[in-house]
């Protein structure tokens, strides 16, 4: 706010909304990360804040945060775990309240009066590429759990079918090709009133596998 022009430079409105915005621009919020290590012990990271505040005209680079928690998915007795690697961005996300306590005994209360610190900030691996670096070759008809490029995955679709593509192939079409060998393979009995060639005493369960891996296929 610039005031009104005239004798009084700065009317008591003008104060309030200046202490105002300078108090809500102190308030730190999320960001974009990138990992710098990572401690798969304790799960914690030194990570390079990607935002650079401005600070009297000049673009100014933030510390590196240390000991931040990097938060996995885990919830109902699972958890999905991802091998972090340096360069890895993240998102950067602040607690309201100050969290020592929480960190330490899994209780939460404030040790000071800061909100939304740049000290309490925790490392969230849900992305933090820019809109310009999307997910190459994305698969918009069912889920994945896939590499960056999208070359190996597992795949389900909504109506129950599955792929795992690895290195050597697909493992649900190499499964029921196997069981499809079985069902048609028989076996020569030489010698004897025995003796010609007979099916495997199985040769119709693994019919019935190989059908329900073909179904389940992707």
């Amino acid at each position: 706010m610039t005031g009104y022009l005239g004798k009084v430079a700065y009317t008591e409105a003008d104060v309030i909304g200046t202490s105002s915005l300078n108090e809500v621009g102190s308030i730190w919020g999320e960001m974009p990360g990138r990992i710098v290590s990572f401690d798969p012990v304790t799960q914690t990271a030194t990570v390079k804040a990607l935002y650079r505040p401005n600070v009297n005209g000049v673009a100014v680079d933030i510390p590196e945060l240390l000991e931040v928690p990097v938060r996995f998915p885990r919830v109902g007795g699972f958890v999905m775990t991802y091998p972090v690697k340096p360069g890895d961005k993240v998102n950067l996300r602040p607690q309201m309240r100050s969290t020592e306590s929480y960190e330490g005994d899994d209780g939460f209360e404030s040790s000071d009066a800061r909100m939304f610190h740049i000290s309490d900030m925790q490392a969230f691996l849900d992305g933090g590429e820019p809109v310009g670096n999307p997910i190459q070759n994305f698969n918009s008809s069912n889920m994945e759990i896939r590499s960056a490029d999208g070359q190996f995955a597992i795949e389900m679709s909504e109506d129950g079918k599955f792929k795992i593509r690895g290195s050597e192939g697909n493992v649900y079409d190499l499964l029921a090709q196997l069981a499809e060998l079985l069902g048609a393979e028989t076996t020569t009995v030489s010698g004897g009133s025995s003796s010609g060639i007979w099916p495997l005493t199985h040769q119709a369960q693994f019919a019935e596998i190989a059908g329900k891996l073909r179904a389940m296929a992707l």
